[in-house]
């Protein structure tokens, strides 16, 4: 399915087409996905319910860092730039979105900065949001994703957004 996504994007790509490359027939998705965004949604975050997160380290300026870039790889996969702001339109639930992918990585996170020795002051439900909305800015205004001085001025940023001073 990530193929066909790169193939015809998101907007062109049907619950037809998709049953067509499965093999199967139009009831048989609909018996186990309620719509086509629910379906790219399973595809492209498959993996984000039981993990994929960096494992933290203590370190926190790597472990941002680790952050940072397993975002920008996720996130800038073919299949995802194909799909992401029609199925962002597209998103009937919004609810079972953030508690199936956003809570866990927010949560994940929050345990990283803590065992990194964060602030415990520091906002763990902003930090998540700005880390990973700077993220989708750079992806979607086109900007290099690759580029090591942006990944090292945005961990730059986020360390000192939350880090302890001394």
């Amino acid at each position: 399915m990530p193929e066909l996504l790169r193939e015809v994007g998101y907007q062109q790509m049907t619950v037809e087409a998709i049953a067509r490359r499965a093999g199967v027939s139009r009831p048989a998705i609909y018996r186990r996905w309620r719509s086509k965004a629910d379906i790219v949604l399973h595809v492209l975050f498959e993996h984000a319910e039981s993990g994929g997160f960096p494992p933290p380290t203590g370190d926190l300026r790597a472990d941002l860092h680790a952050w940072v870039r397993a975002l920008l790889a996720r996130l800038r996969r073919p299949e995802m730039a194909a799909a992401y702001v029609g199925l962002m339109a597209d998103l009937r639930d919004r609810r079972g979105f953030s508690v199936e992918l956003v809570w866990p990585g927010r949560e994940h996170l929050a345990g990283t900065l803590a065992r990194g020795g964060a602030r415990p002051e520091a906002d763990t439900e902003v930090f998540f949001e700005l880390l990973v909305g700077s993220v989708f800015l750079r992806l979607a205004g086109g900007g290099p994703v690759d580029d090591p001085a942006y990944q090292e001025r945005l961990t730059d940023l986020l360390f000192h957004a939350v880090a302890e001073t001394t």
